[in-house]
């Protein structure tokens, strides 16, 4: 009765106000925050300390509810790659067992409510953590941004145990690498304009960014079957 089957303002809030209602008065005092606070603008993707109130401080239908609100937000696939890659917390765990300063919990992800939910406000929601971030912002003219949005994977692809061979983001890499390797000589030398990976995302966890530098090739420029399988990879 609390689960929306597509992206809509009112999906939302119903399931907001839903899971509010269940939360005791420690645990509004961390999910309730204004609207216009600084905090709802500081989102990122690495383990760290968040506002928000963590799943592990709910109970099993608290949980069941904030996830419900993440579904609210997102396709099924996007919903199944973004439980995936919580629970890809459990395997870095046993990775980096090694190291006790490495932190990885599934459950320490957290679930942030700006504003007061209602149809005809301005109010907002975030769910993050390590490797995802999804952030709404609802206006009262019935407006749904929905950015910052940023999923992550590690590792990328599970090399042992009873998960080997999962890839989180496996379309994604393999259309990109699909696209790269259909082009011809002539149209390399203009896509790949560097052969030196970026140390990490080019725009970060920035509050605002500016458009990236237009490099790389224009779709007008490739063949019939190329541009159907950008379209593809855009649309993944």
């Amino acid at each position: 009765a609390v689960q929306s089957s597509a992206p809509s303002g009112s999906g939302m809030t119903k399931v907001a106000n839903a899971w509010l209602a269940t939360l005791d008065e420690t645990q509004r005092t961390k999910a309730v925050m204004a609207y216009d606070i600084p905090a709802r603008r500081d989102w990122h993707f690495i383990p760290k300390a968040r506002k928000g109130l963590p799943i592990k401080e709910m109970s099993r239908p608290q949980r069941e509810l904030a996830l419900a609100l993440l579904k609210s937000g997102l396709s099924q696939k996007g919903y199944v790659a973004a439980t995936t890659i919580m629970s890809l917390e459990e395997i870095l765990r046993e990775l980096e067992k090694a190291n006790p300063r490495m932190v990885r919990d599934p459950e320490l992800y957290y679930v942030s409510i700006f504003g007061t939910p209602g149809v005809g406000a301005n109010w907002g929601w975030r769910i993050e953590g390590h490797h995802f971030s999804s952030n709404f912002t609802l206006g009262k003219g019935g407006e749904i941004a929905s950015t910052p949005n940023f999923m992550g994977t590690n590792p990328a692809e599970v090399k042992a145990g009873p998960r080997a061979g999962l890839r989180v983001l496996a379309g994604v890499e393999d259309l990109g690498r699909q696209l790269v390797k259909s082009l011809s000589a002539e149209q390399r030398v203009a896509t790949i304009f560097t052969n030196t990976a970026p140390n990490d995302i080019y725009t970060a966890a920035e509050k605002k960014v500016k458009p990236l530098a237009a490099n790389g090739i224009a779709a007008e420029k490739l063949s019939a079957e190329q541009a159907a399988t950008l379209q593809k990879l855009i649309e993944e």
